[in-house]
């Protein structure tokens, strides 16, 4: 399966003449062979995912109330 950037890549890599294209390739290449990790996506395991945002957002405790701006509807 391929990551929604290297399709994206990909897609605007067709509208490159072939000359373009292959300087692309090239350098591409030359980056992956100096950082073989290049492409590799992070992993996140649901343990770190879920609870992550603990304690980093607060609820108001108005939260609830009715807004100002829409009494004359209510």
């Amino acid at each position: 399966m391929m990551s929604p950037l290297l399709e994206k890549v990909l897609a605007e890599v067709t509208q490159l003449d072939r000359q373009e294209q292959l300087q692309l390739v090239s350098y591409l290449i030359t980056q992956w062979q100096q950082q073989p990790n290049l492409f590799v996506e992070p992993k996140i395991s649901r343990k770190n995912l879920f609870g992550c945002m603990q304690s980093k957002i607060k609820i108001a405790e108005d939260f609830d109330a009715p807004l100002n701006d829409f009494f004359e509807y209510i």
